[in-house]
């Protein structure tokens, strides 16, 4: 009984841990999408356009310091063994957020206009996808890392013709090889790739029959080729049912947590 009570307290304070870590991460993300919106506003009046050029300009040097202190903080955690027991503000954490502004930032320097339609996007997903990763099987995770890439792809083939729309379709068409051999590989090892020194898990559960791997891909596979070939409008049909796909994955995983 008392080994019982030690092991619930063990893993009340690792979910505690991982509600934590989640929550800075959405709240890091709503900090840095509020002041990216001022940033936008200032380039929009002419009166603060040059002085917003200015802010952008420092902001990336103080963010790539980030990177650079984040990443130091990270190495001496490894080194002191302190990673594993790390509080929710660690080197990874302060590493992640200051690419995170450091990517956002040049992208806002590179078209400010365009980085409002992808960041208001990408950073809210990647908050999501670290949710994902913290609270569901890991399988789930995998999946949605996969088919948000190939939902993309799906987009600029449905928006756009030509070298874009094949790059796109292509890479998407790949990801989904990848995924396959890599779920073979990782069979071989109890759900694990090695990437060196480092294992990173794919699946938690081991009884995953190969043929539904197969399945889903390849069917995805094929949706990303049908909506190069028949464009829009209906690539953006196609995206709707690798999206609802998504969700009822979700639901399904979602139930299982109960």
């Amino acid at each position: 009984m008392k080994r019982d009570n030690i092991k619930s307290r063990k893993d009340t304070t690792y979910e505690d841990y991982l509600a934590s870590r989640v929550m800075a991460v959405f709240a890091g993300v709503m900090v840095i999408l509020a002041g990216l919106t001022y940033l936008w506003n200032a380039y929009d009046v002419g009166s603060t356009f040059f002085a917003a050029i200015r802010a952008t300009n420092i902001l990336i040097w103080v963010s790539a310091a980030g990177v650079i202190g984040g990443a130091l903080w990270t190495a001496s955690d490894i080194k002191s063994d302190r990673l594993k027991k790390a509080p929710v503000l660690n080197g990874v954490m302060a590493t992640v957020f200051s690419l995170a502004l450091l990517g956002s930032l040049l992208l806002i320097k590179y078209n400010y206009i365009i980085s409002k339609r992808v960041l208001y996007v990408a950073l809210p997903v990647a908050a999501i996808l670290h949710l994902v990763y913290c609270s569901y099987q890991r399988e789930f995770f995998s999946l949605c890392v996969t088919h948000v890439s190939v939902i993309l792809a799906v987009w600029l083939a449905a928006r756009h013709t030509g070298r874009m729309a094949t790059v796109a379709v292509i890479i998407a068409i790949i990801i989904c090889g990848a995924a396959v051999l890599l779920f073979l590989s990782a069979k071989k090892n109890g759900g694990y790739v090695s990437v060196g020194r480092l294992k990173i898990k794919l699946y938690d559960n081991k009884n995953i029959a190969s043929r539904t791997v197969f399945a889903v891909y390849g069917v995805t596979a094929l949706l990303v080729a049908a909506a190069y070939f028949l464009a829009a409008p209906y690539a953006y049909y196609i995206l709707y049912a690798l999206a609802a796909f998504l969700v009822i994955e979700a639901v399904y995983f979602t139930v299982k947590l109960i």
